[in-house]
Order: C-alpha cells, then structure tokens, then sequence
C-alpha cells in the first residue's frame, strides 16, 4: 500500500512539473497565431509590475487558461498525496523500518511552495517564482524518488570499492544537471529561448554580444539584447558541459558491474536531450518539443537520482 502510494505520488509529481512547463510555455504565446510575435509581446507584458497586471486582468497575470487550472488540480491532488505519504511513513515507521525524515520534509516542502505562491504572485517577479516552483518541483520529484527506491526490491549490491569511486562522481553529475535545469527555467521565464536562432553559432558567433548584469526591478522595460543572449549562451555553455561530463560518466557506469542498464539509460537520455534542445533553436521552440525537454530533463534526474542511491553507502 505504502509503496504504491509513493510511486503514484513519484509519477503525479512528475506530471505536475512537466504540467507546470507546458501551461508556462502555453502562457508564453508558443503556437499562437501570430507566433513569434506574440512570444515578444508576452515578454514585453511580463516585464511590467506585478500588482499592475494583477488590477489590468483582475486575476493576477491572467492565469486563468485550462493549462493553468489543469495544473492547479494536479497540484492539488499532490499535495494531498504527500500529506498521505507522510502520514502513512509515520504510522508504519516500526513496519516500514525506516525514517519519517524524508516524507516529513515532502510536506514540509508542499507546505512552503503553497504558502510562497499565494504570497509572491503580487510581489515577485515572474523569473524569480518560476525558478522556485521549479526548484521546489524538482525536490519534491528527488524525495519522492528516493522514497519510491528506499521501498522497492533491491538489484545485487554494487561493490564497494566501485560505489566509493563513482559515488561522488554520480552526484556531481546530478548537481550539475540541476544547474542547468534552473537556466533553463531561467531562459524561458525572461522569454530569451529566441534570442539565438542558430547552431552552433549564436547570432553568427561563439561568442556574441553578451551582458551579464541583470536586474529584479520592475521598471517595465524589456531586457536588453545583449542580456537575453547572455541568459541564452549560459543556458547553451551548460548544455555542453553537462552533454560532455555525464556522457563521461555514464560511459564509464557501463563498465561497472550491476549498472550497465541505467548507465545506458543515461546515455540515451543524455543524448535525446541534446537533441530536444537543438531542435527548440532549430524549428523555432515548438510547444511539443519544448514541453518534451522538459519532461526528458525529469527523466534524467530520476535516472541520475538512481545512480546515485546504488552507489550510496550500506
């Protein structure tokens, strides 16, 4: 029972982040009639203060499309869930043999991303509750995900002296993925995914006209070119870095014995990401292509995440 409930709860937590991406993108104009030109008006909107779209919609940034409602309920529905799993983990704790610690802190987290959405959405910018709904969403996929691992029959043991080598490897990799997951939300919440329409190159270069600085201000202006591209090439200089050090890495896990699977997991999904996100540049951001580098990135942590409790310490 328990460990049912933890693995529908893993897959809604899932959909819930991959929901949240495809109403933000929807949001953003992708597919619209007028594409591309409405994705710059969207940006131009989203740059003005907060409590004057709020009185402009009577809604607060007109947030109310299917897209959003669906995943409100999705949200809605989780928490309800997490709040079951942590009951349930403390109720069986004795039978279950195992630390409420991480369910407790999955409400915990439920608890501070409701009272944080209720609260920033007239006072914050849209870049910075994107990135922590995004931050919050990926957490809750990791606990859940480790929950679901901690309660499922366990593979053969990894040995030892491999899981020490490849242990803090293996989480240097999922730190690195979650960098790059948080540049992604941060180029699609500043509306800066267009702003480099070719690859390799960047407006014909390498290295484009780049501005790093970057205000939270509310004075309705639009960013600046040079600052979108520099949100964009960031997003791109981790694309490879990462294409680069878990390739590495899950090349490197196939040769272990007892992780050949999931290293080719990683690689194929590694692989699949890179191809999603040339293909965004490439044809445009198309909504389905976009809504599925997202979903792939979620994938990859959860695989990532694996990696990481095989090779934990027993």
């Amino acid at each position: 029972m328990y460990l049912k409930l933890v693995l529908v709860t893993c897959v809604l937590a899932f959909c819930a982040v991959v929901l949240s991406a495809y109403a933000r993108l929807s949001d953003a104009g992708l597919g619209c009639a007028n594409w591309p030109a409405c994705y710059e008006e969207n940006a131009l909107k989203e740059r003005q203060p907060p409590q004057a779209g709020a009185a402009q919609s009577g809604t607060g940034r007109g947030h109310t499309s299917w897209q959003w409602k669906l995943h409100s309920q999705v949200v809605q529905l989780l928490g309800i869930l997490a709040i079951a799993v942590g009951g349930l983990a403390w109720k069986k704790r004795k039978a279950l043999r195992q630390s409420p610690l991480l369910p407790t802190l999955l409400v915990g987290l439920m608890a501070f991303l409701a009272v944080f959405g209720i609260w920033a959405f007239a006072h914050l910018p849209r870049p910075v509750i994107v990135l922590v709904h995004l931050a919050g969403g990926v957490a809750m996929l990791i606990l859940l995900a480790w929950i679901a691992l901690r309660q499922l029959a366990q593979p053969a043991a990894v040995d030892s002296g491999a899981a020490q080598k490849w242990r803090g490897l293996a989480w240097l990799g999922i730190a690195l993925l979650l960098v790059q997951i948080m540049l992604g939300g941060w180029v699609s919440s500043n509306f800066a995914a267009l702003v480099c329409t070719g690859f390799p190159l960047c407006q014909g270069a390498l290295l484009p006209p780049m501005d790093f600085s970057y205000s939270l201000d509310h004075s309705g202006l639009p960013l600046s070119v040079e600052r979108l591209t520099a949100i964009h090439w960031m997003h791109r200089a981790g694309a490879l870095l990462a294409l680069v050090y878990l390739g590495w890495l899950s090349t490197r896990i196939m040769a272990v014995k007892g992780l050949h699977n999931i290293g080719k997991a990683i690689l194929g999904l590694i692989v699949l990401q890179f191809a999603l996100g040339i293909a965004n540049v490439l044809f445009g951001l198309p909504l389905l292509v976009a809504v599925l580098h997202n979903a792939v990135a979620m994938l990859l942590l959860v695989a990532l995440v694996a990696l990481g409790f095989r090779l934990r310490k027993t």
